[in-house]
């Protein structure tokens, strides 16, 4: 019937025999299996937190895409000669290259099927990115983005997360406080020099 120690420091009670005892719960222990080493209990944990963040991704990005079909009924491009429907909601920087950017606004883009299969993606290789077309989206996104900023209450872009996009993608350093006139230049120059 004597005080023992808890974790380095004296015990507030007497110690019990079921203290003693070698197989007791461990309160580190909880919720890992008595067979499961420390290191597979960090793996299951890591592989459990890895799937609840790309379940959370996968649904962010698709919120965004949603959000750019209902902002969006045409195409943002300006093109007279296509008269088809805008049903493909295109990833301007692919979500295989960058994971990070598959559900901001600012990089989804609302093209026409044909577009979307011909030039995106040429031969309709979608693996196969068009850089010249790339080029095109981050055009017509640019002029899409500053249209709706234009709008009073407009809270779908914002032409900071544009130029993180930008320079995510492109591996550079533009400014956000270029104007989107700067902007499209900026990378009409880059684009050029590749």
């Amino acid at each position: 019937n004597i005080k023992g120690a808890v974790r380095g420091k004296l015990s507030l009670s007497q110690i019990n025999y079921t203290d003693l005892m070698y197989n007791h719960p461990n309160w580190v222990r909880v919720g890992r299996g008595k067979n499961l080493s420390k290191n597979e209990t960090t793996e299951a944990y890591e592989k459990r937190l890895l799937s609840e963040n790309k379940a959370y991704s996968d649904y962010q990005e698709q919120k965004a895409i949603n959000l750019i079909r209902k902002i969006h009924p045409a195409s943002e491009f300006n093109d007279q000669r296509e008269n088809t429907e805008a049903t493909e909601v295109y990833h301007i920087f692919p979500k295989s290259e960058f994971p990070q950017l598959a559900h901001y606004p600012e990089n989804l883009i609302k093209l026409t099927e044909t577009r979307y299969h011909l030039q995106a993606h040429p031969n309709n290789k979608t693996e196969a990115i068009s850089k010249d077309h790339q080029l095109a989206c981050l055009l017509a996104k640019s002029d899409s983005i500053e249209n709706f900023l234009s709008k009073k209450d407009c809270f779908v872009y914002r032409k900071e997360a544009f130029v993180y996009v930008i320079n995510t993608g492109l591996s550079i350093n533009l400014s956000e406080s270029l104007a989107f006139k700067e902007i499209k230049q900026e990378l009409n120059r880059v684009y050029n020099l590749a």
